[in-house]
């Protein structure tokens, strides 16, 4: 009987990022530790232990993500350094297949490491931490640049100029048991990595002034120059290089693309700059493909239509997406399938951060559905629970606690969240939108409670900035109109009522209630001489611009985002409506 022929580094390292993935810590670990001095092993490592600080966000994971990462690029910043090629052509040594292979699979590595730390960086949400990240990504940028020229060339030379052919093999792929619909890559230009002023890379390799320039400012990645002869390389090999460039590539533009406008400048100026459909097309790439990347590639496209674009609401307020992978995690109409999935998983998970990442949702799941009651009990828990966003989770069982009549409850987590505002960061946009609701919680004057419509309309204002009224069933949509037609009605902000009731038409289908909605929200708020509560404002602006685009209103629709993009400023959220409005603003340019 013929024994099994024993695992490639590489797929010992895919093996063990699927298992993290699947929450197999454990088995992970282990198996990482069966090769630890394999250079695939080790990036494996990189990227999990960078995930892991990303999902629990504690300081000391976060120092030894950043540790492992600056180690992983030194050492291949040496491997393929000037110094190491300078002294193989003395010494006349040969480059081999196999060591084209690992010099392009560090090259991807390095930048991979590169952007991983750009993002650590970037999350400290400080000034230098911004340069710094912006500095980063720019390296890896430039290294990306140099990397894909090098292997779609040897693309090319293996398989011509035609597509890329096999990807067409795979497009009816499974992914967790689903067949995935999805645009292939006709050619390599629908991603190719532009260069730093915008060109296309792909013929940088027959240019000169191209290739100068890549050389001169990136020595270390000199070893393969079009006057070399490519050594020969596996088929196999060179479209897993292929995916391995291009899921880095791929998740460098996707977070690029999802920079504020006010972030962009910067990335012009550092010289590049992100393309969305380009990102997911190379990210599709490297999820058919055999590389360790692969099961990332599948996470982060996953993550993108479930989380990313609902939150965002990128391309319409659509939530369930064309991804059939995602289907069931994404059904609207089967919350309380989502509970039990979410339940099981908060009293199984062997790993604490994966807990709380389900009692979050479970939550949200109770808050969609308008189960204040339940919502507020895993909020609680939460609230304890949590190393972080405490004084948020407060806030959110606050309001679940006054749309439920439960006011001795609202009252006590209101003395509570006086306390915790005092030690809440006002540096972060949700900081600061703790800090802005806390005061409105009771009346300012005798402080006591508000009316129940009021804590409802709090919640509906927080599903709606979550993005998260169109999970809500249209039962419960239509309930909320006839509520407020039945009961008496306090608004906690001044025309907030009507973007929601706008929002909800909306949903329904009724485009004239929702414009008149809009309109009649943003009449209100002309009356207003100061500048509380401006993202009421901004939101009716948007939300009322796009419904005249659509409606082929797009001069009077445009002239809206082009007000609401310029004319506020230092509201709630503002970063994250300019990423809608700058999207917008391009689709109906």
């Amino acid at each position: 009987m013929a024994s099994k022929p024993l695992e490639t580094d590489w797929q010992v390292a895919r093996r063990g990022i699927s298992l993290l993935l699947n929450d197999k810590i454990e088995e992970a670990d282990h198996l990482f530790a069966e090769r630890p001095h394999s250079f695939h092993i080790k990036a494996g490592r990189c990227f999990a232990l960078f995930m892991n600080a990303i999902m629990t966000f504690e300081d000391e994971k976060l120092l030894e993500a950043t540790q492992l990462l600056k180690e992983m690029e030194k050492e291949c910043a040496g491997n393929i350094g000037w110094l190491k090629l300078m002294k193989s052509k003395v010494l006349g040594k040969e480059q081999t297949g196999d060591d084209f292979i690992t010099k392009l699979e560090q090259q991807i590595v390095l930048a991979d490491t590169q952007v991983c730390a750009a993002i650590l960086a970037l999350l400290q949400q400080e000034f230098s931490g911004f340069v710094k990240g912006g500095w980063m990504l720019r390296k890896a940028w430039r290294v990306y640049q140099h990397t894909y020229s090098q292997i779609l060339k040897l693309y090319k030379h293996t398989f011509g100029d035609g597509p890329l052919s096999e990807l067409e093999s795979n497009r009816s792929t499974p992914c967790n048991g689903s067949s995935l619909n999805h645009t292939p890559l006709s050619s390599s230009s629908e991603w190719s990595i532009s260069s730093y002023n915008g060109s296309s890379s792909s013929t940088a390799a027959s240019s000169p002034s191209g290739l100068r320039s890549s050389l001169s400012m990136f020595l270390s990645l000199t070893g393969i120059t079009s006057e070399q002869q490519t050594p020969f390389v596996k088929s196999t090999e060179v479209t897993r290089l292929m995916a391995a460039v291009s899921f880095g590539y791929g998740i460098f533009q996707l977070c690029v693309s999802l920079l504020p406008p006010s972030f962009l400048k910067l990335t012009h100026v550092l010289g590049f700059k992100g393309d969305s459909s380009a990102a997911l097309a190379a990210l599709m790439y490297a999820r058919l493909s055999k590389d360790m990347r692969a099961p990332l590639a599948t996470f982060s496209l996953l993550s993108y239509y479930t989380f990313v674009r609902p939150f965002f609401s990128l391309e319409g307020s659509k939530i369930i997406t064309d991804v059939k992978a995602a289907e069931q995690l994404l059904d609207e109409s089967n919350l309380n399938a989502a509970l039990l999935m979410y339940g099981s998983a908060v009293e199984v998970s062997s790993q604490r951060e994966i807990k709380m990442l389900c009692l979050h949702e479970v939550a949200w799941c109770h808050l969609i559905s308008l189960n204040y009651k339940e919502a507020q009990e895993s909020l609680i828990q939460l609230q304890k629970q949590s190393r972080w966003s405490k004084s948020f989770y407060a806030y959110l069982a606050a309001v679940c606690s006054g749309s439920d009549g439960n006011f001795n409850e609202l009252l006590s987590i209101y003395r509570e969240l006086t306390n915790l505002i005092a030690r809440t960061s006002m540096d972060t946009q949700l900081g600061l939108f703790v800090c802005r609701r806390v005061p409105k919680l009771v009346d300012r004057n005798t402080g006591q409670p508000h009316l129940i419509s009021y804590y409802k309309l709090l919640v509906y204002e927080l599903l709606y900035l979550w993005n998260a009224i169109p999970s809500c069933t249209t039962e419960a949509l239509e309930n909320i109109l006839t509520e407020w037609s039945q009961e008496p009605l306090e608004e906690p902000m001044l025309g907030l009522k009507d973007l929601i009731e706008g929002v909800i038409y909306s949903h329904l289908g009724e485009q004239s209630g929702c414009m008149k909605c809009f309109r009649n929200c943003l009449r209100r708020r002309n009356s207003i001489r100061d500048n509380c509560d401006e993202h009421i404002t901004v939101h009716a602006m948007y939300e009322l611009a796009v419904l005249l685009c659509k409606s082929y209103n797009v001069e009077e629709g445009r002239g809206l985002l082009q007000r609401a993009q310029s004319q506020f400023k230092d509201y709630d959220f503002e970063s994250r409506i300019n990423v809608r409005i700058h999207a917008a603003l391009r689709k109906y340019n």
